[in-house]
This record gives C-alpha cells, sequence and structure tokens, in this order.
C-alpha cells in the first residue's frame, strides 16, 4: 500500500513538468513565429494613445503615427473658481514622432525570456505606448505666467475720497491679494502637459494680507480732522502763510506701508511739489547783482582785415546790490508732508540768504574796456528794427566771473510781440523773410567784441556765404534755439556789456580785467574753393598774456556761393 501511494505523486509531477514544457516550448514557438511574421512591424496589441498599430510597417509608422500623436487634451488649471485651459502645444510641449515610432516597435520585444512572454501577451491584452515629447522650457514659463496673471490679484490697500465741493472724506474698503507661487505651477503642469491627455491641476496661491478695514477708516477720520481748517506755514519775522482746506484736500491721499499691512495719511507728490512752488514764489526775493555802469561807446573799433587790441582804463561805476531770499524747495514739502502725516496744522517754512552773483566788492575790479567792435548797416531796413531790439535786450548785463553767458538765452525767441519785424534771413542756403532776420549783425558784433577782448569762446558758427559787412572768417550767426553764440567770462573779474545802435552802426563795447591780454587778429590769404563754393580763409587770434605767454587759435571758415540775387 506504501509503494502504490508514493509512485502516483510522482507521476502526477511528471505529466505536470510536461505540461508547462510544452506550454513553455509552444510559447516560445509562437513568440519566434510572431517575431519572424512581424519583422520591422509593430507587435500586435501595441497601441499609441488609444490606437493599434499592430502589423504596421516601420516605413508607414510615422506617417500614421502623426495625426494620432498631435491628439492632446487641455490641462485645466483650477484656483479661486477659476478654470484656465493650458494646451500642450502651447506650453512648448510637441510630439517626437521618432522616438515614439522607436518605442512602438520596440514594445513586445523586452522583458524576461528575452521578450518572449511580452511578443506572445499582445495577443491576449493591449499594450499602450507613451508619447514621446519634446518640451521647450522657455514656452512652459511663458505659459505659467500668462495662467499665474490671469488668477494673480494685487492687494487693495484701501484708498482715501475726498469731494472737492464739499471737502466730504470717505473711505474704499481694503482687500487681500493673492499670487501663484510659479515654480510650483511649472513643477505640476510638466507631467500633466507630458502625458497629454488632460486632466486638472490645482494653482498654488499666496495670499498678501492688508490693513484691516478699521485702519483704512482710521485714515479717513485724521484727514477729516485735517480738512477742518488751515496748515499754518511758520515764517520766522514774517507773517505766516496759510494752505487753506481747498488746497490740502487734493494732497491727501492713503499712503500704503509695509507691502500694505499698515496704512497711513500721505500727500501725493506731485501736487505737493507744485503747491509748494506756488508758496515759494510768494516768499522768494532775487538778488539783485551790484549795477555797474560805463560809457556805451568809448572807442570804434571796426578793423575787418588783421587787427590787434589791447585793454584800456575805462571809467566804470558801481552801485551796491542786495541779497536776496530763496525758500528751500525740499525742506519746506518734507515739513508739510510731516504735517499731513502727523495731522499737525503748523509746519516751517526755511529759506536762505543768497548772495547777488555780482557783488559790489567784484565789479569795482571792472576797469578796463577789454574788447569793442563795431559794424555798420544801412538806415531805414525792417533789419535794423531787429538789430536794436536784440541790442536794447542785452545791454547791461553782467557776466560774473567764470559764469557761461549764451545770447539765446539772454535775448530769448525773436517774436513780433517783443518788437521784431520780418527781414531777409539765411536758411538752408536761401534768403528768405523771417522774424528777427537781421540779428546775426549783433551776434557778430558781439562775437569779435568778445574776440578781442580775449575770452573764452564757447561756440559759434560762420554764416554759410560770405557778406561784406562782416569781417571774413570772423562772425557768428544766430537763430533760436539751435545757432548760438557763447562764451565764458574766464578772468577774475565780471565783464559788463555795453551794447549801443545810432544812425548807421551796432556796437558793443566789454568792460572788466582781463589781466592785460592784448589779442591780435591774422587773416590768410583767401583760397579759392576747387569743389564750386567762394572760398575758404583762416584767422588766427594771438593772445598775449601778462605772463608773456602766447596762444595761437586758428579758426578756417568755409564759404559758399551766394544764390543769385531775387
Amino acid at each position: 500500500m506504501m509503494a502504490s501511494t508514493s509512485i502516483r505523486p510522482t507521476r502526477r509531477a511528471r505529466l505536470l513538468a510536461a505540461t508547462l514544457i510544452g506550454l513553455l516550448v509552444a510559447m516560445l514557438v509562437l513568440a519566434v513565429a510572431l517575431r519572424v511574421i512581424y519583422s520591422g512591424k509593430v507587435l500586435p496589441g501595441v497601441r499609441v494613445a488609444g490606437t493599434g498599430f499592430g502589423g504596421t510597417s516601420e516605413a508607414d509608422l510615422r506617417s500614421r503615427l502623426a495625426p494620432v500623436a498631435s491628439r492632446t487634451r487641455p490641462v485645466t488649471v483650477v484656483a479661486q473658481g477659476r478654470r484656465i485651459a493650458v494646451r500642450p502645444e502651447a506650453a512648448g510641449y510637441s510630439p517626437n514622432l521618432q522616438e515614439t515610432a522607436a518605442r512602438a516597435l520596440d514594445s513586445g520585444r523586452e522583458g524576461p525570456l528575452a521578450g518572449m512572454w511580452s511578443t506572445v501577451s499582445g495577443l491576449i491584452e493591449a499594450r499602450d505606448v507613451p508619447v514621446a515629447v519634446n518640451s521647450d522650457r522657455r514656452a512652459l514659463a511663458a505659459a505659467v505666467d500668462a495662467t499665474a496673471d490671469r488668477i494673480d490679484r494685487a492687494a487693495f490697500a484701501g484708498a482715501l475720497v475726498v469731494d472737492p465741493a464739499s471737502l466730504a472724506v470717505s473711505t474704499n474698503p481694503p482687500r487681500s491679494g493673492r499670487e501663484v507661487d510659479r515654480r510650483l505651477l511649472a513643477s505640476r503642469l510638466r507631467p500633466a502637459l507630458e502625458r497629454r491627455a488632460g486632466g486638472t491641476v490645482q494653482a498654488p496661491l499666496r495670499a498678501t494680507i492688508v490693513a484691516q478695514p478699521a485702519d483704512v477708516e482710521s485714515v479717513g477720520r485724521a484727514a477729516r480732522a485735517l480738512l477742518r481748517s488751515p496748515l499754518r506755514l511758520i515764517d520766522p519775522g514774517r507773517a505766516a502763510l496759510e494752505i487753506m482746506p481747498a488746497e490740502l484736500a487734493p494732497l491727501l491721499i492713503l499712503e500704503s506701508r509695509e507691502g500694505g499691512r499698515r496704512v497711513r495719511l500721505g500727500a501725493r507728490e506731485g501736487p505737493l511739489a507744485a503747491l509748494v512752488e506756488r508758496l515759494a514764489t510768494k516768499r522768494d526775493r532775487p538778488a539783485r547783482n551790484a549795477r555797474v555802469n560805463a560809457p556805451a561807446r568809448a572807442a570804434t573799433f571796426d578793423d575787418k582785415d588783421s587787427a590787434g587790441w589791447r585793454p584800456r582804463p575805462a571809467s566804470v561805476s558801481v552801485r551796491a546790490g542786495s541779497p536776496g531770499r530763496l525758500v528751500q524747495r525740499s525742506a519746506l514739502q518734507r515739513e508739510i508732508r510731516a504735517a499731513i502725516t502727523a495731522g499737525r496744522h503748523r509746519a516751517r517754512l526755511m529759506a536762505k540768504d543768497v548772495n547777488p552773483a555780482v557783488s559790489a566788492k567784484s565789479a569795482r575790479a571792472i576797469d578796463s574796456l577789454i574788447g569793442t567792435f563795431t559794424t555798420f548797416y544801412v538806415p531805414g531796413q525792417p533789419r535794423v528794427t531787429n538789430i536794436r531790439r536784440i541790442a536794447a535786450t542785452v545791454d547791461g548785463t553782467v557776466v560774473a566771473a567764470g559764469a557761461r553767458f549764451s545770447l539765446n538765452a539772454a535775448a530769448g525767441p525773436r517774436t513780433v510781440e517783443k518788437g521784431y519785424v520780418k527781414a531777409p534771413f539765411i536758411a538752408d542756403g536761401m534768403i528768405v523773410p523771417s522774424v528777427g532776420g537781421g540779428v546775426s549783425q549783433f551776434s557778430t558784433t558781439l562775437y569779435n567784441a568778445v574776440y578781442f577782448g580775449g575770452l573764452q569762446i564757447d561756440g559759434h558758427r560762420p554764416h554759410s556765404f560770405y557778406i561784406d559787412r562782416y569781417p571774413a572768417g570772423r562772425e557768428a550767426t544766430l537763430n533760436f534755439p539751435d545757432i548760438d553764440l557763447a562764451w565764458t567770462n574766464d578772468t577774475s573779474a565780471p565783464v559788463l556789456i555795453r551794447a549801443s545802435t545810432d544812425g548807421n552802426s551796432v556796437a558793443v563795447s566789454l568792460y572788466g580785467s582781463n589781466g592785460g591780454r592784448r589779442v591780435r587778429s591774422e587773416l590768410d590769404e583767401r583760397v579759392p574753393s576747387s569743389d564750386g563754393g567762394a572760398f575758404s580763409i583762416t584767422v588766427t587770434r594771438v593772445i598775449r598774456y601778462s605772463s608773456d605767454k602766447v596762444v595761437r587759435q586758428p579758426f578756417t571758415t568755409r564759404y559758399d556761393q551766394p544764390p543769385p540775387p531775387e
């Protein structure tokens, strides 16, 4: 009995083993057969994006994959009740057909037993191959930014509203803000976009805390209290200035601090600066320079060729000027702003004394006629009116030591309202009528006076063609605002400009003390132009200082042919 019992299990084990071996052999045979049949093709059961590709050849695979792989579903970003769709292609995700095709061909050919079971299992169940994708980091960042921008909400610290007519004050309550954590949103979107199958992603949010409504209302109460009476500006030694509530009202603003967590009463910068300027001009007092007088024409010098000049003693009278007073704008702005913030009705008005640019002491150093020049005109011409107008404007100007003089700045635009009339003017090489035409003669006269005074010439421009009433190569045109005559008083004493006209001439005399500089103008021969122009000429200013130092300053002018007479 015992022997027969032990034999039966052995037979069953052998039978089971033989069966398993048979099945394994059959599976291997089937797998080999499938691989032979599907050589160079996708094995049975392989799907991409839900579409079966079993039996598809490698040559046809990409073309068949293209429409399937391009099918996508957007990922929905959810935040605070908002739903925003982000499409994979818009975020830089596109199908990689080559990689996807390689995955489909390899599917079922990997795993244990050299992938034989994977090969056979495709006859029983489908195998999904994910679509391989290319990604663009910048496009993803842009998509995240665009999505976050639609969700973000700026914090609102509240607002102060003042009715300009009644000065009634009201407030708008604060509101907290929200901000998307963009880096975290990108990390959540990335896998969902790679799957290209849609889905939902929760946007990670950070809240921005702001002040409480009670804090905003407290600012409103402070504004109401401030507007009950004027703000007085205390000016020592003078009557106080008052800023009336109607003037204060446009300034008031709810000022946010610490990212909106605190609020207080503040002032708008632009309106405050404008108010300060209006108030300051009421208390400013300009300094008055020393008044200097000297003869309008102590000498006549009109040489157009090589010539020289040395300073001549002059009789000059001086009357003392007076200091001025200047309100400190920035300090006054700070004072008013601080008073508003603190709810005070008093602030200080601060000013400083301003010395005149030309004091009586410095003016008494003027002892010489350092330079002069005279040019002539035909009486009765309209241009003479303009020459006399600009001469009268500049006459009496005192240029402080080290200061820069601009003729355009001193005379301003030439307009009918100022008394200028239409007269011939050179524009783009043509002579045309223009209001202020002819003032270049005054500019040339002043230029020559500065030239022979040995002063520093900063900028000038000769006429485009030669006009015989001026010294060749030693003249200066003028046009507002682009063509100027500018020079610097590089001496240690002020320079007084006297400008005068008579029936047929205009003269400019400069009084100062240039240390005895002597000036000579050396005129070269005219050189005919080889390109159709009239001629060019070089004029050299030679300055000899009292120390016997000599400075040579050549300047070459090229003149075009003048236009034909009309």
